[in-house]
């Protein structure tokens, strides 16, 4: 049924209805086409000898190409006259907003009225194989079942100059071909002209025109249609406000948080009323094809009306090589109507060939957002949402996997339900930075009740962890975050001798908040190369503020010196690395300890910019004397002559030396299968001295000299 608009003209119901009619059309140009064949024909030779030799009046009716009989005339006409209504009532119909398939292809293409009509006609065969028998009765060869650019051409125009002219419709940069509209040869067999090509519409256009509003099957496992339902967001409402200026911007968006950034550019397609597709880079870059599979992506998305997401397009640092789709890249985009998302971890593009319109990085997810994330994962605690919330920075992606991690932790013991603690284990996990090459990951185990210093110092390594603890609190709840330029990370000082406790207190706070420690190696930290120190502190700085990882620089005076006076160029790019490293302190959001034994050494400046600095004091008797119990477990078998009175009291050493001590008198004790003895420590405290290079004297040892010389 075609129901009547505006005047005379009308509008189909259904793309069936339309296509229905265009075949019409189709129809009644072939049936000309196949009246002047038969016309040529009868003056040719008899059918056995076609082929084999070409009679005089043939040549003479080739030559003068007279417009037909009759019969031929009458179908022209009435070809004509349905080709003027169906025309009415496209431009009917898109005025009306009631674009059927093959218009909307028509008018989001560019498509001029003779590459529309090319469309109906590979459209044919795909709608009644009747038509594979025509197409190959009007090419004269049975072989040719589908239509040739000479047939289309003849369907399109009588007039030959017409006919020449529309030859450029199916040239390799037309936009039927460059838009992967129509499939053609692009060169053919040796020797065959360019009217005797064939072509076919492509399968999924052929889809898209009967009502499919799908990806093309060839994306399968590289791109995805993203729901942009009830997904307006603040982030997406200002970027739908930056895009309603120019529709067709390139936009790049930095920052790991991905289910964030897609959300926001849901939200912003949403209230443009586009649709949107995403395109993951890395596996395209994998493909055989990955420029034809991006362009059939840039066709999807102009046919589904749909902004186009890619997905993992590639910073500076990255080794995702796209320098083999980027000319497909500049083609598809030198006129695309939609815009264009590239997002990635890194803040900067690389191979990036041609000009953004925006660029900017998405912020970390706010407390709230992130509590949000939590309690949608099911099956938390209000009180566990806010802490997990507030002690792990991962965007609500991340926290879908940590959850279904924690889940399957909980089944590998047998439980049904999770625990905070699973829940923290599979966070670590998920917010472990890539610092391997840099950094040596240190998993936390020590607690408050091992670590032994006075009441002061541990009421500072407390505030150190109450500072990540409440942080949205303080910035976030109470507004303080507008105070500060500065980074909101926490930057403590460890200072003091070695082994008195400076890595095992950051083990401490990063156990307390569920955290891993990375210490950074230095000696692959700094480099004599000029400028390559500040790459290699970038990278971790970079690495690091992805997640909350502590950062704990041991002996930092070795980078973290003193900036001194420029005497030659050593010492100003000495005095820069100084400075840079002040610069990213600062902008660091997570926790960085500095450890030093030589505190004199650090630079000044350094120091002010602490927001702790905690003194390691060298332990006296009594803090002695607790290392000596804690470090021996309950479950260590002591002998009854073990007097760790003595050993305090005897031994002025810090307790890093203590647990060497303990230690290699727990190996001696089992290897003579006996319980750990004075024996088994004056033995190990001998060892450590000479380690130190202190001499074995009577005032240390005492009664047990005579031992320790054995």
């Amino acid at each position: 049924m075609i129901r009547p608009i505006e005047g005379n003209a009308a509008v189909f119901d259904s793309p069936a209805q339309q296509l229905e009619a265009e075949l019409r059309w189709v129809l009644l140009r072939l049936r000309v086409i196949v009246e002047r064949s038969r016309q040529r024909r009868s003056i040719g030779p008899p059918p056995e000898y076609r082929g084999l030799y070409i009679t005089d009046e043939e040549v003479d009716d080739l030559l003068s190409r007279e417009a037909g009989d009759s019969t031929a005339g009458q179908l022209i006409a009435e070809a004509t006259a349905l080709r003027r209504q169906l025309d009415e009532s496209a431009a009917a119909a898109l005025d009306a907003g009631l674009a059927l398939p093959l218009d909307r292809i028509a008018r989001d293409f560019g498509l001029s009225a003779a590459e529309r009509r090319v469309l109906v006609v590979a459209l044919a065969p795909e709608l009644d194989s009747t038509y594979e028998k025509v197409y190959a009765y009007v090419n004269d060869d049975i072989t040719k079942r589908w239509p040739t650019v000479g047939l289309a051409l003849d369907v399109l125009d009588d007039e030959a100059p017409a006919r020449l002219d529309q030859r450029r419709l199916f040239f390799h940069d037309a936009p039927l071909v460059r838009h992967n509209l129509i499939v053609t040869g692009e060169h053919g067999p040796v020797g065959q002209t360019l009217p005797n090509r064939q072509f076919s519409l492509d399968p999924h256009v052929a889809e898209v025109l009967l009502g499919y509003k799908g990806l093309d099957p060839r994306l399968h496992g590289l791109a995805r249609s993203v729901g942009t339902e009830q997904s307006e967001t603040t982030a997406g409402e200002a970027l739908a406000q930056a895009l309603g200026q120019r529709l067709d911007s390139r936009v790049y968006i930095g920052g790991r948080w991905q289910a964030e950034k897609e959300q926001a550019i849901a939200g912003a397609c949403a209230l443009l009323g586009l649709n949107l597709v995403s395109l993951s880079m890395p596996a395209l870059s994998r493909t055989l094809e990955p420029g034809k599979l991006l362009s059939l992506a840039l066709r999807d998305a102009r046919l589904l009306n749909a902004a186009l997401m890619l997905e993992g397009y590639g910073g500076q640092d990255s080794d995702l090589d796209l320098s083999l789709v980027a000319g497909d890249l500049v083609t598809g985009l030198e006129d695309h109507p939609l815009p264009v998302f590239l997002c990635d971890r890194a803040s900067t593009p690389a191979h990036l060939p041609f000009d953004l319109h925006l660029q900017f990085d998405y912020p970390m997810p706010a407390f709230e957002a992130r509590q949000k994330s939590w309690r949608l994962a099911g099956g938390i605690e209000p009180d566990e949402a806010v802490l997990l919330a507030a002690m792990y920075r991962l965007g609500a992606r991340e926290v879908r996997s940590t959850v279904e991690m924690a889940r399957s932790l909980a089944h590998l013991e047998g439980r049904d339900s999770t625990t905070l603690g699973d829940l923290k284990q599979a966070a670590r996990t998920q917010s472990q930075p890539r610092l391997t090459s840099l950094a040596q990951k240190i998993t936390p185990h020590y607690t408050w009740d091992d670590i032994v210093l006075p009441d002061d110092r541990m009421a500072q390594l407390r505030e150190i962890a109450n500072q990540v603890l409440y942080q949205h609190v303080v910035y976030e709840d109470w507004g303080l975050a507008g105070k500060s330029t500065l980074g909101r990370g926490v930057a403590a000082l460890f200072a003091g001798q070695s082994g008195t406790g400076k890595t095992m207190a950051a083990d401490v706070i990063a156990n307390d908040l569920g955290l891993d420690v990375y210490k950074i190696d230095l000696s692959g930290l700094v480099s004599k190369y000029i400028g390559e120190t500040e790459k290699n502190l970038a990278r971790v700085f970079e690495e690091a503020s992805d997640t909350n990882a502590i950062l704990f620089f041991d002996e930092a005076d070795a980078v973290f010196g003193k900036r001194s006076e420029v005497r030659d160029s050593h010492d100003r790019y000495a005095n820069i690395e100084v400075s840079y490293l002040l610069q990213k302190m600062e902008e660091y959001d997570g926790i960085v300890i500095l450890a030093t034994n030589l505190r004199a050494n650090l630079d000044e400046a350094f120091l002010r910019r602490m927001r702790a600095i905690v003194e390691f004091p060298f332990p006296e008797v009594e803090d002695r004397l607790r290392i000596w119990q804690r470090t021996l477990s309950p479950g260590a078998p002591l002998a009854k002559d073990v007097d760790l009175q003595f050993m305090a009291h005897q031994f002025r050493i810090a307790g890093g030396n203590i647990r060497n001590i303990v230690l290699l008198a727990a190996f001696l004790a089992a290897s003579e299968e006996a319980p750990i003895g004075m024996t088994h420590l004056i033995h190990g405290a001998k060892r450590e001295y000479q380690k130190l290079g202190r001499l074995i004297a009577e005032s240390d040892f005492g009664r047990w000299l005579a031992t320790a010389h054995e």
